[in-house]
């Protein structure tokens, strides 16, 4: 048995690489970046490239002797050099005909390549019709070879017919018009047909069971006819299992299903020693099974999505994906006809979970002998209940004295926490048929996680009605374990219930009147996310939802209450309303608006209880409210600005209060490079808290920007891969090493959000919620725990950068007002205005 830990050669280990120095060596002109582009693109497959890397290690003159040996991959990668301009490489030419084209077949009893026009002339025979030498088409009845010209069958009439007259022998039901389209649809090829016909007229038992002796055609004409009601005929059974089932192999002469045809080639694995299918053999010639195929560190490839080394379950040219990462491809159920995820998506029968479930019944325990679900099974497979599995026993693994949750297969016990790590405690979903760490009830995360959504969504007769069946397929787009996690909390429970009891839609409408409001919040932004729901402005919904009960608590007098709505809807809410989607209120928006309407209805109460109105009122009343309270009532500027305007109000007015025109918090100057060199090196801190951080303190970006910063804003030039992040008029080049931490960022950022994650993120700062980014608060909060206070580093770093660029290009960059930018150079003793005309001054004297 081989050592899976003894050193590999390198055309194993780093195939791309020995491909990438071979080729150097042959081209010696060619630029080493093209070459890498040009290895990196010929596949996406590892175990081709590891055969290209062994091919070319073995013998590096297959790339300029132009000899027809090696793999396919050879001929394809000489291509693309040729194209990328490569002179030194030779296309390989055929061994017949020494011409250069695509070398697809082999040549008979030999490794070199050959083309297919020579593959054709080496299976040339002697035509058993018509005596010319030519290519075998077909064969006779008796197995002489045909030309094209000379089909079988001639004289022996329609095979269509033959077929149609064996089954109608077996009073089938089917009239023989429909007989024919399915003989037709089912056997395809005239050659296919003629030859079945044959085959039956000698022997038609294969009909009627014993068609593990026919041919592949013949089983797919037998599923047809018995997929439309056909009598007579039947689908027969695997001959060494007798289960039936799709017998797609071969065994022996006999058709037999998969697991027969493996359990046939099992050999002892020549890594793990178990005797097991396998999967493929390494270099020495030695069995490798599947498991430990999966587990070879050689076979790991990087998953597109969350950049981990992990063995793909899906890998093309687009993606390549791991198990965590990959989902079930949408495809129609060939059970329902609906549009779902679904499994074996990619066959002519794929199903949805619904249509898979088929619980297995409960067993007899072997202890208590009542019919209950199965906990736990005995060393010799005996069911056990849960009361019964669950007695106490010392754990053969960490000696404690626990409840027995398993048993090895030596009927050891374990405990909890050791079984979840024993390989014993894999089993197969009695509904999806996976094997792993069952969730509950003999079924697996997923199937689980759908039936519990299944459950909740439906009326109480289970029945899930139509309207809600876009809500089940969002929710089940996410990973089944943040389902069960935030299914067992009750508030969700609750909300799902409510939905399922009515028949109507889900709306926002019907979101809104749920409680808790938290947790319909984010199954709303889960259906949005997914398009179940149409997006919207959640916190000016929310203001629209708190102005109305909050006025009419506040203002007895519905004029008056009119009056403020009026004063809200047309000085901030249309403001609002105007910038979506393109922006979204913000929570400091929504806190100015909440706290001028206090204001507002402050006044108004505070002119009643003074025996006034706000149409009433003169200066002395508002001088007197502004002496009695704090600077806090200044806020009611913009209102009674407004009502003087409009007529509600006489000649008053709320003086402006005076404040600084720049903020005077800062931070040591010492201390902002310390902080920006921690980001910038210190590899164990967040890559979210290192980028957005370095922004602050580097370039002086508020985080309510730098929250809602797109993919589309961080770009990489061409000519010199630099990367562009594009915050004002002109894009700021990122230097290194934060360049790179924005592009890794770019790759490996994912979503928090417990349900609803999507895949199509267009934020550098994912959030909470489905479809959203980070919130400039939580960003807040993060770069506090770091010691980074927001408005002071800002601050500092703005006049860091006013005291060394102009008002202009200090506004292209960082996306600033020129007037504010102006205020900065000002106060940082930047006066450049006099910059113009001492440059033409410095032009004139030349």
């Amino acid at each position: 048995m081989t050592n899976p830990d003894s050193r590999q050669p390198r055309f194993l280990t780093d195939p791309h690489e020995v491909v990438a120095e071979i080729v150097a060596a042959a081209d010696p002109g060619l630029d080493p970046a093209v070459i890498e582009e040009v290895v990196r693109g010929i596949t996406v497959h590892k175990p081709r490239m590891r055969k290209l890397a062994h091919a070319l290690h073995d013998d590096p003159g297959l790339l300029v002797s132009g000899r027809p040996e090696g793999p396919k991959l050879v001929a394809v990668l000489i291509g693309a050099l040729l194209a990328v301009g490569s002179t030194r490489v030779t296309r390989p030419r055929c061994a017949h005909c020494g011409k250069q084209n695509s070398l697809n077949s082999l040549a008979t009893g030999t490794k070199e390549r050959i083309c297919g026009y020579c593959a054709i002339l080496q299976r040339e025979a002697v035509c058993g019709s018509c005596g010319r030498k030519a290519a075998v088409a077909y064969r006779d009845r008796c197995g002489r070879p045909l030309c094209q010209v000379c089909p079988p069958g001639d004289g022996d009439g329609d095979p269509v017919d033959s077929i149609t007259a064996q089954l109608d022998r077996l009073d089938t039901g089917l009239d023989g018009d429909r007989l024919a389209e399915l003989i037709t649809a089912t056997v395809p090829m005239p050659a296919q047909r003629q030859h079945l016909a044959w085959a039956l007229e000698e022997n038609p038992a294969p009909l009627t069971g014993e068609g593990a002796r026919g041919t592949p055609r013949l089983l797919a004409l037998l599923d047809c006819l018995v997929e439309q009601g056909a009598r007579g005929v039947t689908i027969p059974s695997c001959l060494s299992c007798g289960k039936r089932r799709r017998l797609k192999f071969q065994l022996d002469g006999l058709r037999c299903c998969r697991n027969c045809y493996e359990r046939a080639r099992t050999e002892p694995c020549g890594h793990c020693g178990v005797a097991k299918r396998i999967a493929t053999r390494g270099l020495d010639g030695q069995a490798v099974c599947h498991t430990c195929v999966r587990r070879d560190p050689l076979n790991f490839q990087r998953c597109s999505r969350c950049g981990r080394q992990a063995t793909p379950v899906v890998n093309n040219s687009r993606e390549t994906l791991c198990a965590s990462c990959y989902r079930p491809p949408t495809a129609t159920c060939s059970g329902c006809g609906q549009g779902k995820p679904c499994y074996r998506a990619s066959t002519d029968a794929p199903l949805c979970e619904n249509c898979m479930s088929k619980l297995r019944p409960p067993e007899t325990c072997t202890r208590c002998g009542r019919a209950r679900l199965v906990s736990v099974r005995t060393a010799d497979g005996g069911a056990l209940c849960h009361a019964c599995g669950r007695r106490k026993e010392e754990c053969s693994r960490c000696g404690r004295v626990m409840h027995v949750n398993g048993r090895t297969s030596e009927g050891e016990a374990l405990c909890g926490t050791c079984y979840g790590r024993h390989p014993v405690s894999l089993r197969n979903c009695i509904r999806c048929g996976g094997f792993e760490r069952l969730h509950h009830h003999g079924l697996c995360s997923n199937c689980a996680a759908r039936q519990q959504l299944h459950d909740l969504l439906s009326d109480d007769e289970g029945v899930l009605y139509p309207a809600h069946e876009p809500v089940f397929t969002a929710l089940t787009t996410s990973p089944a374990s943040r389902i069960l996690l935030w299914l067992s909390h009750a508030a969700p429970r609750r909300i799902l219930a409510a939905i399922g009891r009515e028949p109507q839609p889900v709306t926002h409408a019907l979101l809104d009147g749920l409680t808790p409001p938290k947790s319909a919040n984010r199954l709303r932004a889960a259906l949005v996310a997914q398009g179940v729901l149409a997006d919207r402005d959640e916190r000016l919904a929310a203001l629209e939802r708190w102005l109305g009960p909050f006025l009419d608590d506040q203002l007895p007098d519905a004029a008056e209450r009119q009056i403020v709505r009026r004063f809200v809807t047309w000085t901030h809410m249309r403001r609002l309303r105007r910038g979506f989607p393109e922006r979204r209120t913000t929570f400091s928006q929504a806190v100015v608006v909440k706290r001028e309407v206090r204001l507002a209805c402050h006044l108004i109460a505070w002119l009643h209880a003074r025996g006034t109105s706000l149409a009433d009122c003169d200066q002395a009343d508002i001088d007197q409210w502004l002496a009695d309270g704090s600077t806090y009532r200044h806020g009611t500027r913009t209102f009674v600005s407004w009502a003087v305007r409009r007529g509600h109000a006489g000649a008053i007015e709320v003086p402006a209060r005076s404040q600084a025109n720049l903020r005077t918090s800062f931070i040591d100057s010492d201390e902002r490079w310390s902080k920006a060199k921690e980001l910038l090196h210190d590899t164990t801190l967040d890559p979210v808290d290192r980028v957005a951080g370095l922004l602050l303190l580097l370039f002086a970006q508020p985080l309510t920007r730098t929250a809602t910063i797109t993919l589309d804003l961080v770009t990489q030039r061409v000519s010199d891969r630099a990367v562009l992040l594009h915050l004002g008029n002109k894009p700021l080049e990122l230097p290194p090493p934060l360049d790179q931490l924005v592009l890794d960022l770019v790759e490996r950022r994912h979503g928090h959000a417990v349900i609803g994650r999507t895949l199509d993120m267009t934020w550098l700062f994912p959030g909470g919620a489905p479809g959203q980014h980070l919130s400039a608060r939580q960003i807040m909060r993060r770069l506090k725990t770091l010691g980074i206070r927001a408005r002071h580093a800002r601050n500092t770093a703005l006049m860091d950068l006013a005291a060394q660029l102009p008002a202009s290009v200090l506004a292209d960059l960082l996306n600033l007002d020129t007037r504010t930018a102006t205020l900065w150079n000002q106060a940082a003793g930047n006066t450049r205005s006099d910059y113009a005309a001492e440059l033409a001054r410095r032009n004139q004297r030349r």
